[in-house]
């Protein structure tokens, strides 16, 4: 295998294969625990009033219910935001 190569190699040049990876693991650690605080962050961003609000109304423009009011149609895509909301927040 390849990876076996490339330990034999670095065995070979006296660096240590399991530094290497617990380094790589540290780095890769970082960069998730970065990119979760970003969503979380842009996600926090649209749960204010502000946020909700242009949300609902792209929704609302998107999705056309004949034979219920616009008002009602709002309520309703609010109350489904809401609930999405609270199921992320727990989730962060």
């Amino acid at each position: 295998m390849r990876l076996e190569k490339l330990e034999g190699f670095l065995k070979n040049n006296g660096i240590d294969a399991e530094e290497i990876k617990d380094e790589l693991k540290g780095l890769v650690q970082e960069e998730i625990d970065g990119a979760k605080k970003e969503v979380k962050e842009k996600v926090e961003s649209n749960f204010t009033d502000e946020g909700q609000k242009r949300i609902v109304k792209k929704i609302n423009d998107a999705i056309d219910i004949p034979w219920i009011s616009e008002a009602v149609e709002e309520k309703i895509f609010n109350a489904i935001f809401n609930v999405i909301k609270g199921v992320l927040r727990k989730v962060f």
